[in-house]
């Protein structure tokens, strides 16, 4: 059943993907202004890991929007005490897995100088607002689904949160600002 429903939600995330327009520009963490963090924490340790990367971009003087989704029907309470994070759920999803959270579409349509997805696992939720955000700079890692970033790393042989947020520190600072077509 979350097969068909998934299906039906891709097939409505193609849809609007054949009128869907943005703005690019390469960005790194000097010349962003504004920066949209995406992630899927599965316990307390990977939430402090994404705490510790925020006041590493704070350093930049960056505008940070956070967002995270949660694959269970609530959002653990734990979790609900932090300050700045949007989190949604299962439970703020439609039939076709698509997000109907306002907060969800806010995000969407804000035009970050960066999008960072800081998540290790296939969510079609995540996937659904990667692709449709009007970021205009995208980072995050290689997948077989998509491939709607304009920087990707592929850590398959080693999937740590800890290494792939030093993985994005390192490189996306390595970028200049290259204005791209």
């Amino acid at each position: 059943m979350r097969n068909l429903k998934q299906k039906a939600g891709k097939r409505i995330l193609n849809k609007q993907l054949r009128h869907f327009k943005r703005i690019r520009e390469t960005h790194n963490f000097e010349t962003a202004k504004t920066a949209g963090i995406l992630f899927t924490p599965t316990d307390q340790a990977s939430f402090e890991q994404i705490k510790l990367f925020l006041s590493y971009l704070g350093k930049y003087k960056i505008q940070i929007y956070v967002l995270g989704y949660i694959d269970a029907k609530i959002v653990p309470e734990s979790f609900l005490f932090w300050k700045g994070i949007n989190l949604f759920s299962r439970k703020e999803l439609s039939w076709s897995r698509i997000p109907k959270s306002p907060v969800v579409n806010d995000f969407i349509d804000k035009p970050f100088d960066v999008l960072l997805d800081l998540s290790l696992t296939d969510f079609f939720p995540i996937e659904y607002i990667s692709r449709l955000s009007k970021s205009k700079f995208k980072v995050g890692r290689l997948t077989n689904n998509h491939n709607s970033y304009d920087l990707m790393f592929d850590i398959k042989n080693e999937k740590k949160l800890e290494t792939y947020l030093e993985h994005i520190k390192n490189y996306v600072n390595l970028i200049n600002k290259v204005k791209s077509a």
